[in-house]
């Protein structure tokens, strides 16, 4: 398969990656500065399709990998995927998929098949990506996700590290996310957060934190 790469110029979106650059780097404190991220923006559901080898669900608009993001044309939005486009969800998007590049070069981790809610949870919560999702009721499903992500759990994860945020403070989420390249396995995880938080991650730790969160 060969793909043609060449740079495109767009300050809209180019103001909206320095923003998001920015930002992330108050909270990871990483000062970013040589070999920042790439964007690879995709103009059609075929062209993601075919860059991925496999046939992608209308839901899928961004990724990260490497040092590198995948984007659908935001002018394609709406047209090549289930998502409604305004500019702010497209910037909380970009913020997304950025965070989790932080995230792996802050923690040293190898993020494809472990705590994966907990990294779903910190792009969700720092790009504000939770403001578009309902509110969960109950935590039922997100803790599962441990290892393997359905992609049914992203409003679970980002209230449940929102919380945690807002409990905590945003410094303990940054200590956790640190520490977390140590970690092998899903019971060394659950030993971090209780070291760090008073007690191991489970539906009835998040939910009595749920129960007492208003916002």
């Amino acid at each position: 398969m060969i793909f043609e790469l060449k740079e495109k110029r767009d300050k809209e979106l180019s103001d909206m990656y320095e923003k998001a650059m920015k930002e992330l780097d108050t909270f990871f404190k990483l000062n970013w500065k040589i070999d920042t991220p790439k964007i690879i923006i995709f103009k059609t559901r075929k062209e993601i399709d075919k860059f991925k080898k496999e046939k992608t669900p209308d839901w899928l608009v961004g990724w990260a990998d490497g040092n590198t993001i995948y984007l659908l044309d935001r002018k394609k939005f709406e047209k090549e995927s289930s998502h409604k486009y305004s500019k702010e969800s497209y910037f909380r998007l970009l913020k997304h998929e950025l965070c989790h590049l932080f995230f792996e070069n802050v923690s040293g981790a190898n993020t494809s098949n472990q705590f994966i809610w907990f990294n779903e949870g910190i792009a969700g919560f720092l790009s504000e990506q939770y403001l578009e999702q309902q509110k969960p009721k109950k935590f039922i499903k997100f803790l599962n996700q441990y290892s393997s992500w359905k992609g049914d759990a992203y409003d679970e994860s980002y209230y449940a590290v929102k919380i945690l945020g807002e409990k905590f403070g945003k410094q303990k989420l940054l200590e956790t996310i640190k520490e977390i390249g140590a970690v092998k396995s899903e019971k060394e995880f659950n030993k971090l957060f209780k070291r760090i938080y008073g007690e191991a991650p489970t539906y009835g730790f998040f939910n009595k934190l749920l129960k007492g969160d208003k916002k």
